[in-house]
This record gives structure tokens, sequence and C-alpha cells, in this order.
């Protein structure tokens, strides 16, 4: 089911979580945390990926900005990536009361939506290249990764405050984190 309309459909009574990405990296992360910690999740990709486990949550990745926008998200992660001067229309479309995760950088944009939603901006993690994947510096010390990932990398602190929104917090966050490749 990639089509938006029948993916709208099957969401009307679920909370929807909008990944404005075009890094699939991004997906598996926030889903293999999920998965760790048994947080079920619905998941479609524009790529015709999908996993429907009966949820009460829908999590849509797609890098389409007109089809994120038709979405309706409740919940929504803009990934490093996007053109931020492409996202007026996501932002118009987030249900009232819902919730952005953005880049800090995408600041002035986010500030001209008109309707309410909370505002949770993320910054690129302090990290250093160990020969083929990341360390990451961060307030609980140095967290080693097996991914070599750099556009992954660039965009965890955005899936860590996502996470946070299915209950998984930042001690949490980073033990399935230290294993996904």
């Amino acid at each position: 089911m990639t089509d938006i309309s029948e993916i709208l459909a099957f969401s009307k009574n679920k909370t929807r979580v909008l990944l404005c990405t075009s890094h699939p990296s991004v997906a598996k992360l926030l889903m293999a945390v999920l998965d760790f910690y048994r947080k079920e999740a619905d998941f479609f990709s524009i790529h015709g990926i999908s996993r429907n486990s009966g949820s009460d949550f829908v999590v849509f990745e797609t890098s389409d900005l007109q089809k994120a926008a038709d979405f309706q998200p409740n919940i929504v992660l803009i990934s490093e990536e996007i053109n931020p001067d492409q996202i007026l229309a996501v932002l118009q479309n987030i249900t009232p009361g819902g919730v952005l995760v953005y880049p800090e950088k995408f600041a002035a944009v986010v500030e001209s939506a008109e309707n309410y939603f909370r505002k949770l901006p993320f910054t690129v993690s302090e990290f250093k290249r160990n020969d083929d994947h990341f360390v990451l510096n961060t307030e609980m010390g140095s967290i080693p990764l097996l991914s070599g990932d750099e556009n992954l990398i660039q965009n965890i602190e955005g899936i860590k405050l996502l996470c946070q929104q299915f209950g998984v917090m930042e001690e949490e966050f980073y033990e399935p984190v230290m294993s996904f490749e």
C-alpha cells in the first residue's frame, strides 16, 4: 500500500507519524529501536515496503513532500537533507497539537507556520569517525556505533527525539542504536 489515500483511510483512527527523509536508514533505525522495546507500529514506505502490526501508530516514510502533506500527520520528523523551503505544506497539515521534530537550521520556516504544534529542534550530534564506524559524543559519554552511515548520524538526535514520542527515553535509546548496522 503506497497510495496515500489508502494509507490515510487505513490510518484514520491511528496516530500518524511521518518521516520526511530520503535516507531509508532513518526509518530502519526508528523501527529497530521500536522493535527492540516491543513497541508496535505499522509502517509504510513510499518505496513499497510495509508492515502491518495492528498498532495504534502508523509510520509513513517519504521524501515526496506533497504526499507527506496529504498524510495529515500527528507527529513529524524532518531530516537534515530535506529542503527547508519546501516543507511549509507539510507544516500546515500537522494536526493541531501535533509534534514536529526538525533540524534547528529550519527554525525560520517552522516559525512561519500558522497552525499550533509542539516544536522540537535538533542539531547534528558531535561525533568522530573511527575506521568504518562512528563514535557519538553524548552527555552520557562516548557511544560507539556499528553504522558507518553519516546521513544516519546527522539525523540521530532527531530520531532520538522522535523515539521519545513513543516512550523510549534517551538512556534507553542508545542501547539498540549501538548494535544497529
